[in-house]
């Protein structure tokens, strides 16, 4: 499956529910390191039919990013913005107190009929919970007109559909998710040419939680 990179830069910031970030406090307090295979257990297996996937960017297709690496990343990748902003992204930060980010990416072995990326962040329990609230508020106001998927046995999981590109032979499409189990949230993203097999997708994503709820298991 390949060897799990730890990342010591900045983490992508592409995905509208897992990205920017903003300056760390000065002096907040500093949750205990997460041991990087600790953290990366919680990911789903790449199951049989599937490979790793692409790189999201430096951070590879399979990483774990320690808290406070995660949190200077999101300081550098955010540095524009303006000072009223950056107090308010420190102050979530300081609540959040991150304790770590892993990903990985899988692709079908049948020809790119779909990607799939989990990210998983692990973090205080109350305030994981309160930061999905808002992801699933971003995803409300981004996704497309159409009805989104329910994923069975998970009733506070988030689902949005989005279309890329105006050519009716390249579009493509996907299916953004997120929910939160314990003190881990998970963002997960599916694409591949129209049409996506929402069930395919939402299924990858419930093999996700049901491993994150019971490691080992899958739906």
């Amino acid at each position: 499956m390949g060897a799990l990179r730890a990342r010591r830069g900045r983490p992508r910031d592409a995905d509208p529910l897992l990205g920017g970030g903003g300056q760390a406090r000065a002096a907040p307090q500093t949750p205990d390191a997460v041991p990087a295979n600790e953290l990366s257990g919680k990911l789903l297996p790449v199951p049989p039919g599937y490979v790793l996937g692409p790189d999201l960017d430096a951070d590879g297709n399979n990483f774990f990013i320690a808290g406070e690496k995660a949190v200077e990343g999101f300081k550098e990748s955010r540095k524009g913005l303006s000072s009223s902003d950056r107090k308010k992204r420190d102050e979530m930060f300081a609540e959040l107190k991150l304790k770590g980010l892993a990903g990985r990416t899988y692709a079908d072995r049948d020809g790119a009929k779909m990607v799939a990326e989990v990210r998983i962040m692990q973090a205080d329990p109350k305030a994981v919970g309160k930061f999905s609230e808002v992801s699933k508020k971003v995803l409300d106001q981004l996704k497309d007109g159409r009805e989104a998927p329910k994923v069975e046995g998970f009733p506070d999981a988030k689902c949005g559909l989005f279309t890329v590109g105006e050519k009716k032979g390249a579009k493509i499409e996907s299916v953004f998710c997120v929910a939160v189990e314990g003190d881990v949230m998970v963002t997960f993203r599916a694409y591949g040419p129209k049409p996506l097999s929402q069930s395919t997708a939402v299924q990858f994503f419930r093999n996700q939680m049901s491993h994150l709820k019971s490691p080992g298991e899958s739906a």
